[in-house]
């Protein structure tokens, strides 16, 4: 067998210590959600459609001549579940992403997702912070801002109000004339907000503008503009957990995957049939949330990269 091109490491990254507190982190998740009457479920690795989350890029392989993908969440077969009326469930579940390398962020991930139907996004957040309480004993103090108030107060713009030269001044050199809107704000979020979030106590993040809702819900914001019921979670600068109220109307849903999927150079990407059919069928109101386990295991350990909390991370996987 060759091995030509592959690294010749073969002993694990993690010390035995962290995989043991990680492992013990785990055991603390599933006490947390049997104590609450929420089904444990394993979800498929390969999915007949894309997952097209906004800014996310899946692997695509060919599998009997057919295009099968990694998913980048368990959301789909979730979702399918608690469309048959399977819930409250939830899954700590491999996760792919491509071109996600770094300090935060791995090609290959677990990704812990739960739904609750009948709850909405206020209620969610809070048993994510119990969560959070349960396995990393951070507490669940926490302040509240909004997209637009996190701009204001840390890159002291108005986000809505700004042209896009005033967001070109905040951002620097790392700013071109490429970008558009969208991706200033991006850009401007990632290097002037996020770091201030999360410092000596959790943030949220809510109230996030109509044209960023993903699959959440549209609702009136404290400001009278349409806002996505949404929320994250950060802690220390890393957004640890993002939730949304689901949003349930199967023709809206498909209009903004449309959206996702004309805006992809792939053409390898396709819509997940059966994850339309099972949102044709009705998703009852509810609300999930997916949250990076393997960031929260490296803040609760007091490590500097996600690669450090698992074994075989991907350059040695």
């Amino acid at each position: 067998m060759s091995t030509h091109g592959a690294s010749s490491e073969w002993r694990p990254r993690a010390t035995f210590e962290t995989l043991r507190r990680r492992a013990a982190m785990v055991d603390a998740t599933r006490r947390f959600f049997a104590a609450r009457g929420v089904l444990e479920v394993d979800t498929p690795v390969l999915q007949g459609g894309a997952n097209l989350d906004p800014g996310v890029t899946p692997f695509t392989l060919q599998v009997d001549r057919t295009a099968r993908f990694l998913p980048t969440s368990p959301e789909h077969p979730l979702k399918r579940l608690v469309a048959a009326g399977r819930g409250p469930l939830w899954t700590l579940a491999p996760a792919f992403r491509r071109d996600e390398r770094g300090a935060r962020h791995q090609p290959e991930f677990r990704m812990l997702e739960w739904y609750r139907p009948g709850w909405g996004d206020a209620q969610l957040l809070g048993e994510v912070l119990e969560l959070f309480d349960a396995i990393a004993a951070w507490g669940t103090a926490h302040e509240i801002l909004s997209w637009r108030d996190a701009f204001v107060k840390h890159a002291r713009l108005d986000p809505i109000t700004a042209d896009d030269a005033a967001l070109r001044s905040a951002i620097g050199e790392a700013a071109t004339a490429a970008h558009d809107r969208g991706e200033l704000l991006d850009l401007l979020l990632a290097t002037r907000v996020e770091p201030h979030l999360g410092r000596g106590t959790l943030t949220v993040i809510n109230d996030y503008p109509a044209e960023r809702a993903a699959q959440a819900r549209v609702r009136r914001g404290a400001d009278g503009r349409d806002c996505a019921a949404r929320f994250e979670i950060y802690r220390d600068g890393v957004e640890l957990a993002n939730g949304y109220w689901e949003l349930t109307d199967a023709a809206e849903l498909g209009h903004r995957l449309d959206a996702q999927l004309a805006q992809r150079a792939d053409a390898s990407l396709a819509r997940d049939p059966r994850f339309d059919a099972a949102m044709s069928a009705g998703l009852p109101a509810c609300s999930g949330v997916a949250v990076g386990f393997d960031r929260v295991v490296m803040l609760a350990l007091g490590l500097a990269t996600v690669a450090e909390t698992m074994a075989f991370p991907w350059d040695i996987a």
